[in-house]
């Protein structure tokens, strides 16, 4: 039992340091107490692990999960109703079942242990980007024909190719901040606003001139002042 208590707390070792996750918009959003599970699952429950050092242990149950909502920031929700927002959370690859331990009389309950899969998360819904941007595109083309503007061939591709050569720069970027982990928590520094303007820097980059380089010129010759 002792054992199987320790993984409780040896979880945030294990895990990855950094993971993006694309997410539905949605779903995430459509309660605020999902964000704040996740965000408890970071700051954790300081306690002795079975080894006898103080630590912070990320794994939680649903009853500590509820009890963290109530305490630390006011959100009063039934176990059932937790446990629903719980699976959700799960299905997005946000967090993640850590151990199922036997707890009560002889061991009768099972109760499970909520993890997140990484100590840092960047959440985005570019998931669903995919299909706002192929309407976006195939207006576009509409209003093309309409005029007899000559589309590159691959103009079909463009909205894919766009949101791959976004999702592969956000991971670099991320992966770029998480290598000055230490520096950043050290200077109390907030990695997810750092985030959030590489990405605004991440706007002007060439590789969107390079997909996008026709389009541009066709508009170019149609609009003045580009």
């Amino acid at each position: 039992m002792v054992e199987e208590c320790q993984i409780l707390f040896d979880h945030w070792e294990k895990i990855p340091s950094f993971e993006y996750v694309d997410v539905p918009k949605d779903k995430y959003y459509s309660h605020p107490v999902k964000s704040e599970i996740v965000k408890l699952l970071k700051e954790g429950i300081e306690e002795k692990s079975p080894d006898g050092k103080s630590k912070v242990r990320h794994a939680l149950n649903v009853i500590e999960i509820k009890e963290l909502l109530e305490r630390r920031k006011n959100i009063d929700m039934s176990p059932t109703n937790l446990y629903f927002h719980l699976d959700i959370l799960q299905e997005m690859g946000l967090i993640k079942i850590v151990a199922t331990l036997q707890k009560g009389p002889h061991g009768r309950n099972k109760v499970k242990y909520f993890g997140r899969v990484a100590r840092n998360l960047f959440v985005s819904s570019e998931a669903i980007s995919i299909s706002n941007y192929t309407k976006q595109f195939n207006e576009f083309q509409k209003l093309a024909n309409i005029l007899k503007l000559q589309l590159p061939k691959d103009y079909s591709n463009l909205p894919q190719k766009l949101l791959e050569t976004k999702q592969q720069f956000y991971r670099v970027l991320g992966n770029w901040l998480v290598d000055y982990e230490e520096l950043i928590e050290r200077e109390k520094l907030d990695l997810g606003s750092l985030y959030e303007f590489l990405k605004v820097i991440n706007a002007i980059n060439p590789e969107y001139n390079n997909l996008f380089h026709e389009v541009f010129s066709l508009l170019k010759q149609e609009i003045s002042g580009l």
